[in-house]
């Protein structure tokens, strides 16, 4: 069978009456018997040559960060609030038998709330259509569940369209962060932990002044 025959580029589905168990059988047989131009001529009827896939580019951290602050850590997609998962992670680290995290998020390992309400970035127009992947203009706060239900889906094809945040208070828990660090006794925290807290300690947004002048009250 020719090349074409084969040509299904990793579909999920297998195409009809494909090739593969006859061709890896008369493949291996060939090498058993020692005879490897065979097995290479065999081989090369069910070739695949996997596409080259363009470097992938990601925001750096204090971007992304920027982005968090900006939309104040709430989904814009479904309007919740997220918190930022290194926070949750330092609270699993002083509570892991009752807040417990795995670093592959297995679900029977992992405290729900990681799942619902962790802080992730998604981007509007999605890379696969041609959307930027750095500009700030065409990235989003997310919750996780938004995040993989939109996929690389364009807004109009879900009908959904974005969310204004509605509680400007809200920053993720992170102004927390550092005062819960150094109330533990400044645990080690990993590489990835401490930048994300330089980060969010960099982009959070001022704290609002008094609506009265001091007063001495």
């Amino acid at each position: 069978m020719g090349t074409s025959t084969v040509a299904w580029q990793h579909r999920a589905m297998r195409a009809p009456e494909d090739p593969y168990p006859d061709a890896l059988a008369r493949i291996i047989n060939a090498r058993i018997e020692g005879d490897q131009a065979a097995a290479l001529a065999e081989m090369n009827q069910i070739r695949f040559l996997p596409p080259k896939r363009k470097a992938e580019r990601w925001p750096a951290m204090s971007v992304i960060a920027g982005v968090y602050t900006r939309d104040r850590y709430q989904c814009r997609y479904c309007g919740e609030r997220v918190i930022l998962t290194a926070v949750m992670r330092l609270v699993s680290r002083l509570y892991s038998d009752l807040f417990p995290y795995h670093p592959n998020w297995k679900a029977d390992l992992t405290h729900p709330a990681f799942v619902s309400r962790s802080a992730t970035l998604d981007h509007v127009h999605p890379i696969a259509d041609g959307g930027d992947p750095l500009d700030p203009a065409n990235l989003v706060t997310a919750c996780w569940g938004c995040n993989r239900r939109k996929g690389d889906l364009r807004l109009d094809e879900l009908g959904w369209s974005l969310i204004e945040p509605s509680i400007p208070s809200w920053q993720g828990l992170t102004e927390l962060f550092r005062p819960l660090w150094e109330a533990a006794g400044q645990p080690p925290l990993t590489e990835d932990e401490r930048a994300w807290m330089r980060a969010v300690d960099t982009a959070r947004l001022p704290a609002r002044p008094p609506l009265h002048a001091d007063n001495g009250l």
